[in-house]
């Protein structure tokens, strides 16, 4: 398929509400602001998600503002033991309140502090910083402290997609490729990252989305034996993505767009392998799982969801555009299969 690049700065939304010209691009062109949407403000759904993880642990914290409600969240899990902490600081109508940013490079900060909550999430060109304090339900205290470096010349995956139910949108920036340094406490566990090895996941999003969606999201970034990092965003699941796929492989950094995608893997058994191979032979990996994070869960029967988010090693090729061919070995990802009501 022939994918739309934009490579001038352009508004995200026309004149009603809707994507003026669907695509993809690798760094913000499209221009974010939340007073042109036209939809229910109800409606209007805001995230900043963090996730790294070593030979062992994986954190995840979000701030996130889905108007109805809003909600700081610290997860941290042991992918060998399952033993799993988390905190979740809800508050009701933010409407936008949480000063989320409308543009993912632009420094910002953002501060949820409630009881036993405390974050602080700062982002400047060079760098993004975490700080948490808090405590779980049974009064276990946990921390954290950590520094991501933002490479020179970092490209992402930018993605402006439309529903087809008018005024409905995804608009997405996935980086990669982010060094992170610094500790997680949780309880009795503790994880130290290191930037040799270790890389922050960011998932910033901003859209309209009907009220029921099924999606599939897979990344990672890791340390070739040569010393260059690689890393890939996979997606699919998330509107009308004709203009363009969510799918891209970065190499040092720099963004190298790929095809479709096609999953082949037994759904009645997520631990046997997931064959994944793009339509213009750029992605031919298969991940051999090792665990699944699954996570359920309902309010009042309305908005909840379900996700089984598998973790693995990743082993296989994938082209650049130069034509090289890179050999991927026992690369440490996830690729995730959702269904969310909200």
């Amino acid at each position: 398929m022939e994918q739309v690049q934009i490579k001038e700065p352009i508004p995200l939304l026309d004149e009603n509400g809707n994507v003026l010209k669907p695509g993809y691009c690798k760094t913000p062109l499209y221009e974010y602001k939340r007073s042109a949407i036209k939809a229910n403000p109800l409606r209007i759904k805001e995230w900043d998600f963090y996730q790294f993880s070593n030979k062992r642990y994986t954190t995840q914290i979000t701030a996130g503002d889905i108007s109805m409600a809003g909600a700081g969240s610290f997860g941290f899990f042991d992918r060998m033991t399952g033993e799993h902490f988390d905190i979740l600081r809800p508050m009701p109508l933010t409407l936008g309140r949480l000063g989320l940013g409308e543009n993912a490079e632009t420094p910002n900060t953002v501060r949820i502090k409630n009881i036993n909550f405390d974050l602080t999430i700062v982002s400047t060109k060079k760098k993004r910083s975490i700080s948490f304090k808090g405590k779980d339900i049974r009064g276990r205290s946990a921390e954290a402290e950590i520094e991501a470096e933002i490479p020179e010349g970092l490209e992402s995956l930018v993605m402006a997609v439309p529903f087809k139910e008018k005024g409905h949108f995804y608009y997405n920036q996935k980086v990669n490729s982010m060094p992170v340094k610094g500790y997680v406490k949780a309880g009795d566990m503790f994880a130290e990252y290191k930037p040799e090895t270790d890389f922050l996941i960011l998932d910033w999003g901003r859209g309209v989305w009907p009220y029921k969606v099924h999606w599939y999201w897979g990344n990672g970034t890791y340390r070739m034996k040569d010393g260059r990092t690689f890393g890939f965003e996979i997606g699919w699941g998330f509107g009308d993505m004709s203009a363009a796929t969510e799918n891209m492989i970065f190499c040092n950094g720099k963004g190298h767009k790929i095809g479709k995608i096609a999953l082949e893997y037994d759904k009645s058994d997520l631990m046997k392998p997931w064959h994944f191979i793009s339509d213009d032979g750029k992605f031919d990996l298969t991940m051999t799982p090792e665990y699944d994070n699954a996570t359920s869960a309902l309010v009042l029967g309305l908005v909840g969801s379900k996700c089984h988010q598998v973790y693995g090693k990743w082993n296989g090729t994938a082209v650049l555009d130069s034509g090289e061919v890179l050999k991927i070995e026992n690369m440490l990802a996830f690729c995730e299969d959702v269904t969310n009501r909200w």
